[in-house]
């Protein structure tokens, strides 16, 4: 169990669960400390106390988020034992379930203070293909969640483009 769950209905809960929701809707840039402890009813310092920093704030839920995601990505890879098909999988996985939780905005972004543990798994992954095809996969992912949480394409156009990518 994580040691960080908070309590429901502390502050540090509330905290948390708006940032996520800011974080999501803005990015990490766009979110301003102010008006989150704003919003929570608190002050900054508050905010301060619990989580340190806004990137202390943002790489604890970052983590969080990346791990929801990472293990439906696992658990459809087990389903096949191809590593190509093993990684289409997974990320075809990862992409409905970054759609399905509303964290397009937040796992389309660059995460600037810490490791993606998401590219970490994948990168696992690769260890059973083709050398650098990580520099294709990673980047035409993020491109497609990008393009999916924009509306640029739908989802299902964006499973589609993933596909295709593996054939």
């Amino acid at each position: 169990m994580k040691n960080w769950i908070p309590v429901p209905g502390s502050k540090k809960e509330t905290i948390i669960r708006l940032a996520l929701e800011q974080f999501k809707e803005k990015g990490y840039e766009r979110v301003n400390i102010k008006d989150l402890a704003k919003e929570a009813n608190m002050t900054t310092g508050v905010i301060y106390h619990h989580f340190g920093s806004k990137a202390q704030l943002y790489t604890l839920i970052r983590h969080d988020v990346e791990q929801r995601i990472i293990d439906r990505m696992e658990g459809a890879a087990d389903t096949v034992s191809d590593p190509v098909k093993k990684l289409e999988t997974a990320l075809l996985a990862g992409l409905d379930a970054t759609i399905k939780l509303n964290v397009g905005r937040l796992l389309s972004e660059e995460n600037p203070h810490s490791i993606d543990k998401i590219e970490e798994f994948v990168l696992q992954l690769l260890e059973e293909t083709i050398t650098g095809l990580e520099f294709i996969v990673l980047p035409s992912w993020r491109s497609i969640i990008e393009a999916v949480e924009y509306k640029k394409i739908d989802l299902e156009h964006g499973r589609k483009l993933l596909t295709w990518l593996f054939h």
